[in-house]
């Protein structure tokens, strides 16, 4: 799928854009900051993917128009996780995991919509990935 220009408030238009990681890198990887997030953002969907993991959603300023965002932000899908398998920092405190990633991706029980609207209640679209797929590159 094609990751759609953004809007007039510099988000993604509204909806859930199921994406390559090749498409990731394309779009979101353009400075040397987010290049950075880029790497340890694929750090951690190989750990997630090592155990199982099918589908992170990716939201947040990163799948925005911002120059230099702070992090990623995103969530997990933890049906079928081989949690023996699961790097114990996705079960740890916020800090432990932008430290070693440089973001944060929750489990998705909690998180499903909060990524897709702004503090002000405003939708805005989010990126879809499977982990998997970055485990044959």
């Amino acid at each position: 799928m094609t990751i759609p220009p953004f809007n007039e408030l510099g988000y993604l238009p509204p909806g859930v854009y199921e994406v390559s990681w090749m498409e990731m890198m394309q779009r979101f990887g353009t400075n040397n900051r987010r290049l950075r997030l880029m790497t340890g953002l694929a750090a951690a969907l190989r750990k997630l993917a090592q155990a199982g993991c099918r589908r992170v959603i990716i939201g947040g300023s990163f799948v925005t128009d911002k120059k230099d965002p702070n992090d990623f932000d995103g969530w997990y899908a933890s049906f079928g996780l081989d949690l023996d398998v699961l790097d114990p920092l996705f079960s740890e405190d916020i800090e432990s995991q932008q430290q070693v990633f440089g973001g944060t991706l929750f489990e998705q029980d909690f998180y499903e919509d909060f990524f897709q609207t702004d503090r002000q209640g405003r939708p805005k679209g989010v990126i879809a990935l499977d982990p998997q797929t970055m485990m044959s590159k």
